[in-house]
């Protein structure tokens, strides 16, 4: 019996932290939502200008690293993940993707700055909403 009974409170800790692990990142802070984009740079050792960007639509979320800039649009990205968005309780990182989920470090939540341009810092980027 008190096998049973440890079992079902194992199942059930280990449930309680996977759902509580696994928010999304809109439901921590619906600021994140959007299309963010880090300005564009140049990279000494691609030689060329590049970009990165980041959208958070609901549940869902892209990932862009290291792009060209073609226009409007983003090409030739070193690496890109799309997925689910979802951050870890101690709202240091966030998660997109499921199996091969990229982690990424978030340095600054959304915030508004002295302009009225939204920003926030991940991965060591500044990041514009668009």
């Amino acid at each position: 019996m008190k096998s049973i009974i440890f079992t079902l409170f194992l199942l059930i800790s280990t449930a309680t932290i996977i759902v509580a692990c696994n928010k999304p990142v809109y439901k921590y802070n619906a600021d994140f939502e959007g299309t963010w984009r880090s300005l564009v740079v140049y990279d000494t050792i691609l030689n060329s200008n590049v970009v990165s960007e980041i959208l958070i639509d609901g549940e869902d979320g892209w990932y862009k690293n290291t792009c060209s800039p073609c226009g409007a649009d983003l090409c030739n990205c070193i690496s890109a993940q799309v997925g689910k968005a979802v951050m870890n309780t101690s709202r240091t990182q966030m998660k997109i993707g499921s199996s091969n989920s990229l982690v990424l470090t978030i340095q600054e939540e959304p915030n508004i700055d002295t302009n009225g341009v939204w920003t926030m810092k991940i991965q060591g980027l500044r990041y514009y909403k668009q």
